[in-house]
């Protein structure tokens, strides 16, 4: 080993060096080092920066696929839904038109009889057919 004195190295003066001394030259050899290690180390962080965004797509890639799967399904149901309910409309369409057509005919029913009672209260009277019994509809 070397001893522990501080060594200049003598550099041209012409060729605009710097003397340094042997501690400099170490201090200097680590210091870019670990200048070099830690560049090293930003390396390594931005590789595994890259691994996790790339794992995030496709992480996010499969949440999209099953989005819209899902979306396809809930389309479906709801045109689905729309079915049923449109053939439950016209059922009740229906059923509400034959209820109205009933209630047309036990109108006209109700008319026809409330007529020929009318007519039968005249031909009574005009008879004479007076009598309690006969009187009573």
């Amino acid at each position: 080993m070397r001893s522990a004195k501080k060594k200049k190295i003598n550099t041209s003066k012409n060729s605009g060096g710097v003397n340094l001394s042997g501690n400099q030259i170490v201090n200097l050899v680590n210091t870019g080092a670990e200048v070099i290690k830690s560049g090293f180390d930003w390396l390594n962080e931005i590789e595994k920066t890259k691994q996790i965004a790339i794992e995030a797509k496709v992480r996010i890639t499969e949440s999209n696929n099953k989005l819209a799967s899902e979306l396809a399904k809930f389309e479906k149901d709801i045109f689905e839904i729309q079915r049923k309910f449109e053939i439950e409309f016209k059922k009740l369409d229906d059923d509400f038109k034959l209820k109205n057509r009933q209630l047309d005919l036990i109108e006209k029913l109700i008319d026809k009889i409330d007529k020929i009672e009318i007519e039968i209260k005249i031909y009574q009277k005009e008879e004479g057919l007076t009598s309690q019994s006969v009187m009573i509809l």
